[in-house]
């Protein structure tokens, strides 16, 4: 028998006894993202006068009184079965996340219109104090699931008083979500400025949870897109005011402290910079003059740069909006600096199924390792079953689907690529894009040309480049 080297030896003996490895990865921590709930209060309107006449605290018990138990059907926003369905099974799956990101857009489509509706009342004073209880209730709702998660919520473009795209900085309805949401951004107390900074803008520089890391030099930053929106009218507030420039002004002074403080950046916001893939698909005119992209140009060309200049110290991007499981590239010429990652919706108002992720990172420098999406499986074009309990399940793991080893820029490249040349690929991106809505993928297939067009040219010209010169080829 042969020998082994002394120092061979040492080493397999005690690492029988041990059970340890010559390498060990140090423990993923994980994070809890989802977004665009679009809470619909309306959704039973035998109960609507019940709520307007109670307090928010009072709510979840008289939605448990309500005849309709089933979840929300595609074509609806989510009702409360599919709000306490989504918050018992993420509770079940990640019972202690280190944090939480919401991308925006707690409040139904529609709201100000429903509750005049439904109520029966015009009177603003009666249909402000009804969204000030949705907000309440919703947080509160989350809270009871996650009582001492830090969470960091933001803006989205149905979240206001005035209506869909209208909200107005220094406003009333900043004010009351700075003071409703305060408590959860401050969860350990590094957040005390949370309140004054957010209530002028809905855009803030934040912590992370101290508890979860010691690297103090990492934070989140909050943006309101809102204001960067080409849909967006500031009829409420100060029409003088520039507030979509004026974040700008703010932003790249943030970006320029952080990086000479030695910060890296997280950043999370509501609609992302680039192309519409849906409202272009269904635009009208030629291939270019459909084309619909989802910030002003001026804004859309100033945040870009500041993207690429310093692209050094942002870690990460996340966004909503579009109710699709999604991503976005930044480019410097040829070269990737950056990306969005753009999360599913819970609502199925867009004919997605819900869905919610779950995030594992590192928390020394908070590269993203992985991430898996979960999804609600019985929602339907008529879903009335009130017994049949909703199955969320398990979708994809983004780094076994794709084959990468992590969610960074190169990993975003490979993917893009990916799904362009690879049918493979592209079918499964097609799937996981309205969350396995069978329906809606059929669909997806014939068009998906404009999303590939959409993951790196976030400009009308560049989208139209490239999909105006490929437009009439089969690209099947």
């Amino acid at each position: 028998m042969k020998k082994l080297p002394l120092i061979q030896f040492i080493l397999l003996l005690c690492l029988s006894f041990t059970g340890a490895s010559i390498h060990k990865d140090p423990p993923e921590n994980k994070f809890l993202n989802f977004s665009d709930l679009h809470f619909d209060p309306f959704y039973d309107t035998t109960i609507v006068h019940k709520l307007i006449m109670s307090d928010h605290s009072s709510w979840e018990n008289i939605f448990y009184g309500s005849e309709i138990k089933s979840v929300s059907n595609y074509g609806r926003d989510s009702n409360f079965p599919l709000l306490k369905s989504l918050m018992v099974e993420m509770k079940d799956r990640i019972p202690e996340p280190d944090f939480i990101i919401i991308t925006g857009d707690f409040m139904g489509h529609d709201f100000n219109e429903n509750y005049e509706k439904f109520s029966g009342s015009g009177n603003q004073d009666s249909l402000y104090a009804f969204i000030k209880k949705t907000i309440k209730f919703l947080t509160s709702f989350i809270t009871k699931f996650y009582p001492d998660t830090q969470i960091f919520p933001m803006v989205g473009n149905d979240d206001s008083f005035c209506g869909d795209y209208m909200i107005d900085p220094n406003g009333k309805f900043l004010n009351m979500l700075s003071e409703i949401w305060e408590p959860v951004v401050n969860k350990t107390g590094s957040n005390a400025s949370f309140r004054t900074d957010f209530s002028k803008g809905g855009y803030c520089l934040v912590n992370f949870p101290s508890n979860i890391s010691d690297e103090s030099k990492i934070k989140m930053l909050i943006l309101n897109t809102v204001f960067f929106s080409s849909d967006y009218k500031n009829i409420c507030g100060d029409t003088l005011t520039d507030p979509g420039l004026e974040q700008l002004e703010w932003l790249e002074n943030v970006f320029r402290k952080c990086k000479a403080d030695g910060n890296k950046l997280m950043l999370s916001y509501h609609i992302p910079p680039g192309i519409d893939i849906y409202g272009t698909i269904h635009g009208k005119g030629d291939c270019s003059e459909k084309i619909m992209p989802t910030w002003k140009e001026k804004y859309s060309i100033e945040f870009i740069r500041l993207i690429k200049n310093y692209s050094d110290i942002i870690l990460s991007q996340f966004a909503g909006h579009f109710h699709r499981d999604d991503f976005r590239i930044f480019y410097e010429g040829n070269n990737p600096v950056s990306f969005i990652h753009i999360t599913p919706s819970v609502s199925p108002v867009y004919d997605n199924n819900p869905a919610y992720q779950i995030f594992s990172y590192d928390n020394t420098d908070f590269s993203l390792h992985n991430y898996e999406t979960y999804y609600l499986n019985n929602v339907r074009e008529n879903n009335t079953d009130a017994n049949e309990t909703p199955q969320w399940l398990f979708e994809y793991n983004f780094n076994d689907n794709y084959d990468e080893n992590s969610v960074n820029i190169d990993a975003m490249l490979n993917v893009a690529m990916k799904i362009a040349d690879d049918s493979t690929y592209r079918e499964s991106y097609i799937k996981f894009y309205t969350c396995s809505n069978e329906t809606m993928t059929d669909k997806d297939i014939d068009t998906w040309c404009y999303n590939v067009c959409g993951f790196g040219n976030l400009t009308v010209d560049s989208y139209a480049e490239c999909l105006c010169a490929t437009k009439d080829i089969n690209l099947k």
